[in-house]
């Protein structure tokens, strides 16, 4: 028997390994259930932007599968905590009945639907015959033209909001067209960015951020522009048709007309008005910021569950880490204090022998590990090395091939990653969390700061009282290490401030330091984390 096996035993009986290994794989798929179930956030937000056949059938199915992924994840989290929160499945079974109470209507049935039947436009015939729309269009300066991505479908006019002319998206006019270099989360309120009328970008890609709020508040957006910033005063009239991908100089009043009436027939459609109404009770995480301990009786939506479900199998984990790892081997290049300390377990018995301080310390070769200890080996975020903070004063994590689960800890919480990379990019994944820290982060701007970067980074986001969230799969190995060094930057110089705490007017120096400091840094990764080498750990 291993020296791992034979202490886990003395401390917690001869089980221990097993059910450190039995909770990680059932974390694993449950973050992958998670992972689905935003997957199928995004494409039924991609469907309700128009464009498709709809079929009924597509949105029983999509609820269906939605709520089989939150039974999923509900059956995980309580093998994870030991069946300590049976009160999910409750939770789950009463939503699917709400849900098939939706598709049970009939079509054109509810308010909405007399409400959308009272608009004159709805079914109305286009006022606008299409050679006169080809007259017009012909006639308007086209400013860009295929340029960039379409991130969600539309059609929008008004004057031009630039955000290099302006100090937040809180000073967006209703209507406005905002121009800005990017968007991430800690970039403002979504209900001010709501008020724009469409979305223009410089940066960005149809999987990141920006384009997930963009399709979230149903605004025409495109992406990847690269000189909207340089090219548009704030105050300029521009017409933005991201059907076609084309911006207009002025106002072409003939397309907005057309596309208006053409998207209100669409709108009219029963199938377009089921999808909206199965995702409104679906998919919204309502789970308020003002709830830093959320409970099941506060979630109101399938997704609210299961970000609860999430973040409590998360809590568990780090318990088992934290209590079966306990005082652990020190690897190279990570102890940013003296106290700190690491663990990491084969959990198959493969582990090397136990090192103490006065011995050569193991050095992990390359993989998530490897990538996890190059970003905490950094002592400060990049951008922030006049930031005073305490990084972690121990990391457990436990580790079999490619996958990692770590629980970085902090006096009074921790954060925490989950990670896959191996060679089948289509498995590869990162989930990671912050907290918010001490005393001084009531507000969780701590929390902001990380969904800054990570969202530029493409992770999907999700911000609540309780935590930041931060999840991303399909990619190749060298970017999941690429983002994973990224979270280990952000666990070293994301500590607990010494002082006043963090200030939300930071937040976006901080993200755009980081990413402008950030190819230089990685690119001198593995300099501080010992040997780098194909493989596991020497």
């Amino acid at each position: 028997m291993s020296w791992l096996s034979d202490i886990f035993r003395k401390r917690t009986g001869g089980d221990a390994v097993t059910v450190l290994k039995l909770r990680t794989t059932r974390f694993r798929q449950l973050l992958r259930s998670y992972g689905s179930m935003l997957e199928l956030l995004e494409d039924a937000a991609e469907k309700q932007g128009g464009g498709f056949v709809l079929d009924r059938q597509y949105v029983v199915a999509l609820a269906e599968q939605v709520a089989e992924l939150a039974d999923a994840v509900v059956f995980d989290l309580n093998v994870v905590t030991s069946q300590q929160n049976l009160a999910f499945y409750e939770a789950v079974d009463r939503m699917r009945s709400e849900l098939r109470g939706v598709l049970e209507q009939e079509p054109g049935s509810g308010p909405e639907a007399r409400s959308e039947r009272n608009d004159p436009g709805v079914g109305a015939t286009p006022v606008i015959s299409p050679a006169v729309l080809a007259a017009a269009l012909a006639r308007a300066e086209v400013l860009f033209s295929e340029c960039g991505q379409v991130a969600h479908r539309g059609v929008a006019t008004g004057p031009v909001c630039n955000l290099e002319d302006l100090p937040a998206p809180g000073s967006v006019a209703p209507g406005s067209v905002l121009v800005a270099t990017d968007l991430a989360v800690g970039d403002g309120d979504p209900a001010a960015i709501k008020q724009a009328g469409a979305i223009l970008l410089d940066r960005g890609a149809v999987t990141g951020a920006a384009a997930r709020l963009a399709r979230e508040l149903r605004i025409p957006t495109i992406v990847g522009l690269h000189t909207a910033t340089s090219r548009l005063a704030t105050g300029t009239e521009v017409t933005v048709d991201a059907d076609d991908n084309v911006v207009y100089l002025g106002r072409v009043a003939e397309l907005v007309e057309y596309y208006r009436s053409e998207w209100l027939a669409a709108e009219e459609e029963p199938e377009y008005r089921l999808l909206r109404l199965v995702r409104r009770a679906a998919f919204p995480l309502t789970l308020s910021a003002a709830l830093t301990e959320p409970a099941v009786t506060d979630c109101r939506t399938l997704r609210d569950v299961v970000h609860l479900a999430h973040s409590l199998a998360g809590d568990a984990l780090a318990a088992v880490l934290g209590l079966l790892c306990g005082r652990a081997n020190v690897i190279e290049g990570v102890a940013a204090t003296p106290s700190s300390e690491v663990f990491v377990s084969g959990l198959d018995g493969s582990a090397g022998r136990g090192q103490d301080r006065s011995t050569t310390p193991l050095r992990p070769r390359s993989g998530p590990l490897g990538a996890l200890l190059d970003g905490l080996g950094r002592p400060r975020a990049p951008g922030w090395e006049d930031i005073s903070s305490s990084p972690p004063t121990a990391l457990h994590a436990a580790v079999r091939g490619e996958h990692i689960v770590a629980a970085a800890t902090f006096p009074g919480g921790f954060d925490m990653l989950d990670a896959t990379a191996d060679a089948a990019s289509g498995t590869n994944t990162i989930y990671c969390r912050f907290a918010p820290r001490g005393a001084g982060d009531r507000r969780g701007v701590r929390g902001e700061l990380a969904a800054g970067v990570l969202a530029r980074f493409g992770f999907a986001v999700a911000v609540t009282g309780r935590e930041v969230s931060g999840w991303v799969r399909g990619l190749p190995c060298a970017e999941i290490e690429e983002r994973v060094r990224a979270v280990g930057g952000l666990f070293a110089g994301l500590g607990p401030r010494d002082g006043a705490g963090w200030e939300r007017a930071a937040v976006g120096p901080f993200v755009e330091g980081f990413m402008r400091e950030w190819p230089r840094w990685g690119a001198t990764a593995g300099g501080s984390g010992g040997e780098r080498t194909s493989g596991g750990m020497t």
